[in-house]
């Protein structure tokens, strides 16, 4: 057992020496490296040529607007109807025709879009196709997560309705083709 002591003992001795022997060494001195000095910036200024001028055919003249007739006003004769001259025929101008309101702007749409009769009409194809569907589908036989569908598809179809109504027809479309979706997958399942 003593020897057992004295080795720990030596042991311990030599890595208590190795460690206070240990000293950080440091980095190699490198010599600095030398920056080059920064190049001389010249700047010129470039001659600006003005644009050659183009031809440009002549105008059509245009034609000038007559000035709008102004409306005489009436004199109204402030003498007593006693002392009245007899009146002189005035010549009031006719009235200048309101000129027709403009015909309002076409609707945007995008190229493969028809028109709103036509939009309508799809859409409530597809509206119609998702409620024959879902009225094919046994209400009470679905799982829970397959009814909570259902009345998904069902609150799709009256909101593309409304949508319709609306004439908000690409709202409408989207809805309805995601009702006709789930019917399509809840009958199949």
């Amino acid at each position: 057992m003593v020897m057992k002591k004295l080795l720990l003992m030596a042991a311990l001795a030599a890595s208590a020496a190795g460690c206070a022997s240990a000293q950080a060494r440091s980095p190699a001195d490198h010599p600095n490296l030398e920056v080059p000095p920064v190049p001389p910036r010249v700047i010129e200024a470039l001659p600006i040529e003005a644009p050659a001028d183009e031809p440009v055919q002549e105008l059509p003249p245009v034609a000038a607007v007559p000035p709008r007739p102004r409306a005489q006003p009436v004199v109204r004769d402030t003498a007593k109807p006693e002392a009245k001259a007899p009146e002189t025929a005035q010549v009031e101008p006719a009235p200048v025709p309101a000129a027709p309101p403009p015909a309002p702007a076409p609707q945007l749409r995008t190229p493969g879009m028809v028109d709103g009769a036509e939009a309508a009409r799809q859409i409530n194809d597809i509206i119609e196709r998702a409620k024959r569907g879902l009225g094919a589908i046994d209400y009470r036989r679905l799982s829970t997560e397959r009814r909570s569908q259902y009345d998904s598809a069902r609150l799709m179809v009256t909101q593309a309705e409304d949508a319709v109504k609306a004439s908000n027809f690409e709202f409408a479309r989207n809805l309805a083709e995601k009702a006709d979706r789930l019917a399509t997958e809840l009958r199949s399942r």
